[in-house]
C-alpha cells in the first residue's frame, strides 16, 4: 500500500491485490490531480512493469479525478492488453463517460 500526497493537498492510497482470475487489482481510494497523478502513476507503471497482461483498476472510492489523472490512466494502460475498470464511483463514472474513455476502457460493475 502507498500513500501518495501532491503538493497541492491531493491525497490517493494505492492498494493491490489479486484476484480470483490471478490479475492485479489496484485500487485508488482518495483523489488524483497534477500534483499526484505523476506518483500515481509510477506506482501502477511498477504494476505494469512485472509483465502482467491483465490488470483491474478499481475506482470504487476514488472521490475525484482530473484531466493529469486521466492522461494518467491513458500512459498506464498502454503497457496491458487487458485493462478494466471496476466500480467507479459516480463522479469518476461521470468522467469517464464524457470524456468519452468508457468507449476504450471496459467499465466493470
Amino acid at each position: 500500500m502507498a500513500q501518495l500526497e501532491g503538493n497541492g493537498g491531493a491525497r490517493c492510497t494505492v492498494t493491490q491485490t489479486i484476484d480470483a482470475s490471478g490479475a492485479p487489482v489496484v485500487k485508488l481510494i482518495g483523489e488524483i490531480d497534477i500534483s499526484n497523478a505523476h506518483q500515481i502513476g509510477r506506482t501502477l507503471e511498477h504494476v505494469v512493469g512485472t509483465g502482467t497482461d491483465t490488470l483491474v483498476i478499481d475506482l470504487s472510492a476514488l472521490e475525484f479525478m482530473d484531466s493529469a489523472g486521466i492522461a494518467m490512466l491513458l500512459r498506464v494502460v498502454t503497457g496491458v492488453a487487458f485493462v478494466t475498470i471496476r466500480n467507479p464511483s459516480t463522479v469518476v463514472r461521470r468522467i469517464l463517460e464524457c470524456t468519452g474513455l468508457d468507449d476504450i476502457l471496459p467499465i466493470e460493475q
